[in-house]
């Protein structure tokens, strides 16, 4: 590993994501980042785990599918042993780099983590909830601030830490333990203080807990300082590979070049691809968009029955 290289990579996801996870670290080759890349993997394929392990510089954790969903087991992969960096930064794998986006991978302070604030605060972020908050961290970790120490809470699609924090990371992990149903998903019930799950309970530390990091007052890589370089995170389902919908739609001309780029270094056969991710069947995915989000609903539906 040459030296200038100061942060691994770490994303996470079970078989539904692995195509995602697949993109999102070829996005980082095809744009020249050599970062360290440490994938947890949740019931993938054999075959996924040999595409991915193929872009070079990935080494895959196996992490339990049981009790706690996968976006729930942020700290567990940020903070694991495969992780010798310096920095550990955290990319959801529902997105991709646009642009050598390294230098947005280490923090301006090692005191301070970098990630994204809502701005306006989302419509959760109410003084009730604020003292469910309160309420738990002095509960689970022993002590609290009177007030938050932030006005909004942040978005958990993109992390970047010092390792220094590892104790925090923890912290994060047992109050998940605590204050989450064991068999949560991504998100809750509108009206729950901790409705974004992970994305919440992380936000109520940084909020409250006395020792927390500090948080950046600069994010760029969502493109505010280059439009050149940003991470690009899809957000809403379904995700392109399984289905595009109205949203995501602007992103493909971004991630057709990805694709391409897998197929030409022959890491994926034409074959292999999912149909959403086929030049041919493009117009059909097109057409199809707005109507990919009921079409996915149903999908889920039938699956949830069929168990």
């Amino acid at each position: 590993m040459s030296e200038e290289i100061q942060t691994t990579v770490v994303t996470a996801g079970d078989a539904a994501f692995a195509w995602g996870a697949l993109l999102l670290v070829a996005s980082m080759r095809r744009n020249g980042m050599k970062h360290p890349v440490v994938v947890g993997a949740v019931g993938w394929p054999d075959d996924m785990k040999r595409k991915i392990l193929s872009l070079g510089g990935v080494s895959v954790r196996e992490l339990s599918g049981e009790r706690r969903c996968v976006a729930c087991q942020k700290p567990i992969i940020m903070g694991c042993d495969e992780v010798k960096t310096p920095w550990v930064c955290w990319a959801d794998s529902d997105a991709v780099f646009i642009g050598d986006c390294s230098e947005w991978l280490v923090g301006r302070s090692e005191d301070e983590v970098t990630i994204r604030r809502y701005d306006p605060p989302p419509p959760d972020f109410t003084p009730e909830n604020l003292a469910v908050w309160r309420s738990d961290v002095a509960s689970v970790c022993g002590r609290a601030l009177d007030e938050s120490r932030h006005a909004t809470r942040f978005n958990t699609a993109f992390i970047v830490m010092n390792r220094k924090w590892k104790g925090f990371l923890d912290a994060w992990r047992r109050q998940m333990e605590n204050v989450l149903p064991d068999n949560v998903e991504i998100i809750m019930k509108h009206g729950t203080a901790y409705f974004q799950t992970d994305e919440s309970v992380l936000s109520s530390l940084l909020c409250f807990l006395p020792d927390a990091p500090g948080v950046s007052g600069e994010y760029k890589a969502n493109g505010s300082a280059d439009r050149t370089r940003y991470f690009a995170h899809f957000a809403y389902n379904p995700k392109p590979w399984q289905m595009w919908n109205v949203h995501s739609l602007k992103w493909r001309d971004t991630v057709a070049p990805v694709v391409d780029w897998l197929v030409a270094g022959g890491y994926v056969k034409k074959n292999e691809l999912p149909p959403s991710l086929r030049k041919g069947l493009w117009p059909f995915w097109r057409a199809m968009a707005p109507l990919a989000p009921w079409v996915w609903r149903a999908m889920k539906l039938k699956r949830r029955l069929c168990r």
